[in-house]
């Protein structure tokens, strides 16, 4: 399966991209985050892409994992959805 990070936060860094990267089933396709920055470096950490646009990322996978706030979680997982 071909999943997407929405996030760059210590929880995404810590726990979510480590346990994505390291599943055998999955494809962790890239990361995208509100500060491209973050996302670059997230990315470089855990051997995978950074996204500038979150809906390039929603495009080029089949399921996400959410790492963001509460007050930004249910927009974009209504797009993802």
């Amino acid at each position: 399966m071909r999943i997407g990070l929405l996030g760059t936060g210590p929880w995404a860094d810590m726990a979510h991209a480590p346990a994505l990267g390291g599943h055998e089933g999955l494809d962790f396709v890239g990361v995208w985050g509100r500060r491209p920055d973050a996302a670059k470096e997230l990315a470089e950490r855990h051997g995978t892409r950074a996204y500038d646009d979150v809906d390039t990322l929603l495009a080029d996978v089949e399921a996400v994992a959410v790492a963001l706030p509460p007050g930004v979680q249910a927009e974009l997982a209504v797009r993802a959805a």
